[in-house]
């Protein structure tokens, strides 16, 4: 699965998303305060909007310089990836407990910080699924596809590093939540596609991840719905 996409391109690809997207993640409605987060329709629309474009555009760009990710960054999809996303996706839970319960014994600030922030409103479930699906491809072509093509020539752990810890930069809004949710997954998922080349168990694993927390976030809300 030769990437025929040069690494300096493949890097400025992935790293203007990430500083677009923590940019406007700061500015947006999804964070309401330095302890709140706010979960509504609107808010995942707009970040489904915002990778909808960044697709269109920076991935139209790298497509034109010889980026085919569908060739090159994994292989093809088999009926096998659906059960290995699966599988996936409980080690995912079992991973993020396990780190919790590290966390309460080793950095029990972070996991009592963690706990403070507050979750405001919540979306509908509709939305969640929909904005779940689409935001596991383009994440995990972005992390994980164009990561390690951009950094390939430092080898697989320089390349997993840094595309692990861009993913848990990009989730910057959700403040230290982050570190005990997403650094977990993002280990888990680098890991796997590093072992296997395989993206699309890493989409449906990321799929269901998110669209059970997104529904725990709102039931954590109270079930309340933000309007707009």
């Amino acid at each position: 699965m030769l990437d025929k996409l040069p690494a300096r391109t493949a890097a400025a690809g992935l790293l203007l998303p990430v500083c677009l997207v923590v940019l406007l993640s700061a500015l947006s409605r999804r964070v309401v305060r330095s302890n709140a987060m706010a979960l509504s329709d609107a808010v995942l629309l707009e970040s489904l909007a915002l990778e909808l474009v960044l697709a269109g555009t920076v991935g139209f760009w790298l497509w034109r310089r010889g980026w085919r990710p569908l060739q090159s960054a994994t292989y093809r999809f088999d009926r096998l990836d659906l059960p290995r996303g699966i599988a996936l996706w409980g080690a995912a839970i079992i991973a993020v407990g396990a780190w919790a319960f590290l966390c309460r014994i080793l950095i029990p600030d972070l996991l009592q910080v963690a706990k403070q922030v507050h979750i405001m409103g919540g979306a509908h479930f509709s939305v969640s699924l929909i904005y779940s699906a689409i935001n596991a491809v383009f994440e995990e072509f972005l992390w994980l596809g164009l990561g390690f093509a951009a950094f390939r020539r430092y080898g697989d752990l320089v390349a997993g590093s840094i595309s692990a810890a861009l993913r848990v930069l990009a989730h910057v809004y959700q403040g230290p939540l982050a570190l005990v949710t997403v650094l977990p997954v993002a280990v888990l998922f680098t890991l796997y596609y590093a072992r296997t080349r395989r993206l699309w168990p890493v989409i449906v694993a990321h799929a269901f991840q998110d669209t059970l927390a997104l529904s725990l976030l709102a039931k954590a809300a109270g079930g309340v719905h933000l309007p707009g």
